[in-house]
């Protein structure tokens, strides 16, 4: 019997990297899946490959910056499956400049996505998480406990994710709701790429770089997985670094 049978989870960013990673591991482990994205074409792939595991997944086109597109997707999701044991956020975006080359527009755009997003898709599912003793799972990163260059709205986007995991696991925790987050560090994913900025500073962006080598979003997957699961229940309020050792 796998950890997550019966139970109905939803997964932002399930398109591609550890977000497709994630929603596969649960579907292996038996989990109902809500998967949303904004890229079509990447998450009917995923859902598909998620539903050979002969579990129930549906899948939504939502950008999770608008207020409407969460609202619709969790109210979607409740009126399939009947409630909401677990939310994984994973949906983010990394945009790279000099800081004093930085739009307001981008910097506006990166904390839309990645921390309001993951706000309103936690604010709107949390009372039916309440129902279920459910749990919660951000993403934030390592940028957010070293900082980085070049990219200072995913920084402060990801710091804010941190603190928001600990707020709602102090608000809610007595309500018997868990929230946790995990910080990636060194993924193998799209945001592991060489930057695209003017002459930068090799070792500085480097200096948070993994002991060996750079992991899959297997190993992500793996501690979200583990982080939603009724063993760790008794973890609450926590991030987890997942980064080779990089900030050790």
């Amino acid at each position: 019997m796998g950890h997550f049978e019966g139970k109905s989870v939803f997964i932002t960013g399930a398109s591609t990297g550890i977000g497709a990673a994630t929603s596969l591991r649960l579907a292996s482990e038996g989990a109902t899946l809500f998967l949303v994205d904004i890229q079509e074409r990447e998450l009917e792939t995923t859902a598909a490959r998620c539903s050979d595991h002969g579990v129930d997944v549906r899948f939504k086109i939502c950008d999770v910056s608008k207020e409407k597109d969460v609202t619709e997707s969790i109210n979607e999701m409740v009126k399939e499956f009947g409630a909401i044991n677990t939310v994984i956020n994973i949906a983010g975006i990394q945009i790279w400049r000099h800081s004093h080359e930085h739009s307001v527009e981008d910097f506006e755009k990166t904390l839309a996505v990645n921390l309001t997003g993951t706000f309103l898709v936690c604010r709107e599912a949390l009372p039916y998480l309440l129902k279920t003793g459910g749990s919660i799972v951000n993403t934030s990163s390592t940028t957010a406990l070293a900082g980085i260059p070049y990219s200072v709205a995913y920084a402060a986007s990801k710091a804010g994710v941190l603190a928001l995991t600990k707020s709602l696991a102090v608000e809610y925790g007595k309500e018997g709701l868990q929230v946790n987050c995990v910080n990636p560090g060194g993924i193998k994913t799209a945001m592991s790429k060489m930057p695209p900025v003017e002459e930068p500073d090799m070792d500085l962006l480097l200096r948070q770089s993994p002991l060996a080598s750079f992991a899959e979003p297997e190993s992500v997957a793996g501690l979200i997985a583990y982080l939603a699961s009724d063993e760790a229940r008794h973890i609450n309020g926590e991030s987890i670094r997942i980064d080779g050792g990089a900030l050790s």
